[in-house]
């Protein structure tokens, strides 16, 4: 058996995601039939058919859609290290964050352009995903330090408590919800969901019920841009909700629950391993909220 070569699970990427090997080969600006031989050449090193071609369509096989995943972060963790390694000139140190889109925006982004101020030869890369994909890139040795709503349990990663945020109830600046809102009542109203954390979760499902609602997301911004445009409500942590309502685009509404609500936690994630190379960073973090950076 042969061994997989770097560009041979990149030209696999390109066609799982173009599904079309002539589009993959003017996107990596090689011939079609290098595109061709080298994924012919990773079958025959993994001993597996990955694609079924017709005259029609490329669909990947069962054990192509096995290889996706582990071939995804193989080729972003080539990419890592070679950025790494390329940085080294220029910079003393380097590090990637990762964070969701709703952190980025409300929470970390003046936080971290005090701390690039601060250190103007550490190199930066932000990474915004899912608190699934930071805690994975992190396993993966693609990101050094993430900020998430739903902290992993796992013996490689360092968890530590960060932010506390009080809920809000929040709906579309222009509302006409007048009256207090119950919350057990959410099922009737115009309500869009998304899960903000496991003490959130408990709390709801307690005080609301497991319920299927019209509109579920699992999505940060998207949530936002509903709540932005339509005539929904949904439930937000203050970090979030502060900023747009004093922008003028939400606007906050009374409601009542049987069970009070949890404060929204975010935590700080990193690989044990990488303690000394985070320091800065978890310092700078930690005091950001008490010099009221945030």
């Amino acid at each position: 058996m042969g061994k997989m070569e770097i560009q041979q699970l990149r030209a696999f990427l390109s066609v799982a995601q173009t599904k079309n090997f002539t589009k993959s080969a003017d996107l990596m600006y090689i011939s079609q039939s290098t595109v061709t031989m080298r994924i012919k050449a990773l079958e025959q090193t993994l001993g597996k058919k990955l694609f079924e071609r017709d005259n029609r369509q490329v669909l990947l096989t069962n054990a192509g859609k096995e290889l996706l995943d582990y071939a995804k972060r193989i080729v972003e963790l080539v990419d890592e290290g070679a950025r790494k390694l390329n940085l080294e000139e220029r910079f003393e140190s380097s590090l990637v964050v990762g964070s969701l889109h709703s952190l980025w925006d409300y929470l970390l982004f003046p936080i971290m352009k005090d701390f690039q101020a601060k250190n103007p030869k550490m190199a930066l890369r932000f990474i915004t995903g899912h608190s699934w994909d930071i805690v994975q890139q992190i396993l993966d040795g693609v990101i050094d330090f993430g900020v998430v709503y739903i902290p992993p349990s796992h013996a490689e990663i360092e968890v530590i408590e960060f932010k506390k945020e009080e809920i809000k109830l929040v709906a579309k600046a222009d509302h006409h919800f007048t009256e207090e809102i119950d919350l057990s009542t959410l099922s009737t109203l115009p309500y869009i969901h998304m899960d903000w954390g496991p003490s959130y979760k408990k709390w709801f499902e307690e005080c609301i019920g497991k319920q299927l609602f019209a509109l579920q997301v699992d999505h940060a911004s998207l949530y936002i841009q509903y709540l932005r445009s339509d005539h929904l409500i949904g439930l937000l942590p203050a970090a979030i909700a502060d900023t747009l309502i004093q922008q003028g685009e939400l606007a906050s509404l009374r409601f009542r629950s049987k069970i009070k609500p949890p404060l929204i936690q975010s935590y700080i994630i990193y690989p044990k391993r990488k303690l000394e190379a985070v320091k800065p960073l978890l310092d700078h973090m930690m005091k950001s909220t008490v010099n009221g950076i945030i």
